[in-house]
């Protein structure tokens, strides 16, 4: 009889993963849709590595979630920009234009320790998310005023 090959032996790490996450449900939450993903990533690390479901999701978080986008992965990545111009009705959320070329922005950024989660991204036209760089969001409308209050008084 012959051994079984690498896939059964992910296979088998991929349902442990998912029964340890199943007794810890706050580790689902932060996941958030990275879930799958998440499973795939660490029945590979498990083959390796010995399993402590704490340690995995934390290095996960650090390696995909809360890496540059270029770590992220694209088809993921345009489910998530789709979602959230659908839920802010493809319009701005800093100058209420509706249309054009919108982007997601990070409301706090990358830089500043934000992440790739949908609650931390915003539809943002071109010209906002340009002018917006890594301000926070209180950060930018204060350059906002500023500007504005510059541009008035000449």
């Amino acid at each position: 009889m012959s051994r079984p090959g690498i896939e059964w032996y992910r296979g088998v790490e991929k349902l442990r993963v998912k029964k340890d996450l199943e007794n810890n449900p706050e580790l689902i939450d932060r996941l958030g849709w990275y879930k799958e993903r998440f499973i795939s990533w660490c029945a590979g690390q498990r083959l390796i590595y010995e399993a402590d479901i704490f340690d995995e999701v934390a290095e996960f978080e650090d390696r995909f979630i809360k890496s540059r986008l270029y770590n992220t992965d694209l088809k993921l990545w345009k489910k998530l920009r789709k979602e959230v111009f659908e839920r802010d009705n493809y319009t701005c959320q800093y100058c209420g234009q509706v249309g054009g070329e919108l982007e997601p922005d990070h409301i706090i950024p990358i830089a500043k320790g934000g992440t790739n989660d949908k609650e931390n991204l915003a539809t943002s036209c071109k010209r906002c998310n340009r002018q917006k760089r890594d301000k926070t969001l209180e950060e930018f409308n204060a350059w906002k005023d500023a500007w504005k209050a510059g541009v008035a008084n000449g």
